[in-house]
């Protein structure tokens, strides 16, 4: 019988448990992974979900997530934990990179605060929040809403798996609501392209695409914890922006500027979800 590795959720399945008085950085902290040269417990998922044989979760070599050996991005064995990118100097994780940056764009800064505040204010997890910014903001096939829910399951690295980081996940999904395939028959090249260089732009930038791989240090701490799932919300964000408007998507008509939400948006939300009123949204 196969049995499920036990490992920290991420975040915490009751975001409302996590500090409100806490000091959010806009910047993920720095965080460290065991010495490639240590002994550290192996993935242990069914079937090789962290990417076993093939590297697939991000993990670096002699994490929790990884088949044992360091590899690149693309994939083939390499001497040593290097990464497509920033050399691991030691076991610290690389600094973030360019890629994941707003590098100064209004658009791309904007939606990335609200995929922040989205989080921020316990209305929604990383996936989800990603996904309802990137809708509210340059529109698409679905409403933000709809969009939300679509990413409901990739949150928690998988529902609580601990494999894909959801901020990514929330980020390939927003970008396959525009480049995904139009219909059956057409080409997907464009959108499975775009997925793989956000993988390792993402990989590169944060060290590690597994949830579990990315939370190990903090999941301890709750504020640091949420603070880190919280900028890693704002990176999946950036990465699918910068993806969207390279490919000539532009803000619909007065998206912006984009709303912010308060705690109290988050219980009027609650409130409307449970006696079916028809609050009006505050802006």
């Amino acid at each position: 019988m196969l049995r499920r590795p036990a490992f920290p959720a991420c975040p915490p399945d009751d975001p409302l448990a996590w500090p409100r008085d806490a000091a959010y950085p806009t910047v993920m902290k720095t965080v460290t992974l065991p010495d490639p040269g240590t002994d550290a417990a192996p993935c242990t998922a069914p079937g090789g979900a962290c990417g076993e044989g093939g590297g697939g979760c991000g993990g670096f070599a002699g994490s929790e997530c990884s088949p044992g050996d360091a590899r690149s991005v693309a994939g083939p064995s390499v001497s040593g934990p290097v990464i497509s990118g920033p050399v691991i100097s030691g076991p610290a994780v690389a600094e973030p990179s360019e890629a994941v940056s707003s590098d100064g764009d209004p658009v791309v800064e904007a939606i990335r605060r609200r995929a922040e505040n989205l989080f921020d204010t316990r209305q929604l997890l990383c996936a989800e929040a990603v996904l309802h910014a990137v809708a509210e903001a340059l529109g698409g096939p679905l409403s933000p809403d709809e969009a939300a829910a679509l990413g409901t399951p990739f949150c928690q690295g998988m529902g609580g798996a601990g494999c894909t980081c959801g901020a990514l996940s929330g980020a390939v999904a927003a970008v396959g609501l525009f480049r995904g395939r139009p219909e059956r028959g057409a080409g997907g090249a464009r959108g499975r392209a775009l997925a793989r260089r956000m993988h390792d732009d993402f990989r590169a930038a944060c060290g590690a695409t597994c949830c579990r791989v990315l939370v190990r240090h903090v999941h301890h701490d709750k504020a640091a914890h949420f603070a880190q799932c919280r900028s890693l919300t704002g990176k999946g964000a950036v990465l699918a922006v910068r993806a969207l408007l390279a490919e000539g998507v532009y803000p619909r008509d007065g998206a912006f500027p984009l709303p912010a939400d308060t705690g109290r948006t988050l219980w009027r939300n609650r409130l409307r979800a449970l006696l079916r009123l028809p609050f009006r949204r505050r802006n």
